[in-house]
């Protein structure tokens, strides 16, 4: 089934309109005519079979034919990713693969010993949310994972509707400890680990800081590796 996307105001009682990017996906990479049966999802975790109906220069109109379950539920973990910045395409995949693992908000930080200078970092964050969008199209989740303006390492720490956890190479306690019956924001550290510094805001903020034994992960490694483990002991990989 192809998959399409409309923000929830595009919807009405029994239409949909898709934009001018969406149009331009139908028309000509797809080449789908009036008549054709596709799914439309919201971006809130709704989606719909809807018939294509006009097909314009710059947006498409459907008719909707009913709700239906989309291809990836939700987990009933709400779990945020905060991972400092890495070089190049590893910071893309990291990005990718959380949202086909069922991250809720992916924010990008500036640590201590982050790499890539926070105005080039700027530069890509449009690039990075286009790569959330294409992943939650391709993947089947009718949520779309937001990724949120860059951040500075402290500021993750204000969220006070969020438990943090904070994943350390060193001084941490066991991944037994954690406590996921409330939403999680999960810190992953950037290529030489935590600065002392930032490990002791960690503590006075609250946060709870876990080590995985002896384990030493690349960071998109871990980025990856312990959300999926993270799904799996909390959520709905299993």
């Amino acid at each position: 089934m192809h998959r399409f996307y409309a923000p929830p105001e595009r919807f009405g009682d029994d239409q949909v309109i898709i934009d001018e990017g969406e149009t331009r996906h139908l028309r000509d990479v797809l080449r789908l005519k009036g008549g054709a049966v596709v799914n439309v999802f919201d971006g809130t975790g709704r989606e719909f079979e809807c018939l294509v109906s006009t097909i314009g220069k710059r947006e498409t109109k459907l008719s909707i034919t009913a709700e239906v379950a989309s291809m990836a539920s939700e987990s009933n973990l709400v779990l945020n990713v905060a991972a400092a910045i890495t070089p190049g395409e590893k910071f893309d995949l990291a990005i990718q693969k959380s949202v086909e693992l069922g991250v809720r908000r992916f924010i990008p930080i500036v640590t201590a010993r982050t790499e890539v200078k926070l105005k080039d970092a700027e530069k890509r964050l449009e690039r990075w949310r286009r790569i959330a969008f294409e992943a939650a199209k391709q993947c089947g989740r009718a949520r779309l994972m937001d990724v949120e303006k860059i951040a500075d390492f402290s500021d993750v720490f204000d969220d006070r509707n969020t438990k943090t956890i904070m994943f350390s190479e060193r001084d941490g306690g066991s991944f037994d400890s954690i406590d996921a019956n409330v939403e999680l924001t999960v810190l992953y550290g950037p290529k030489g680990g935590w600065a002392d510094e930032e490990l002791q805001i960690a503590r006075v903020k609250g946060a709870k800081i876990i080590t995985l034994g002896g384990r030493i992960l690349r960071a998109e490694t871990a980025a990856i590796a312990i959300t999926a483990i993270l799904q799996h002991r909390f959520g709905d990989v299993n």
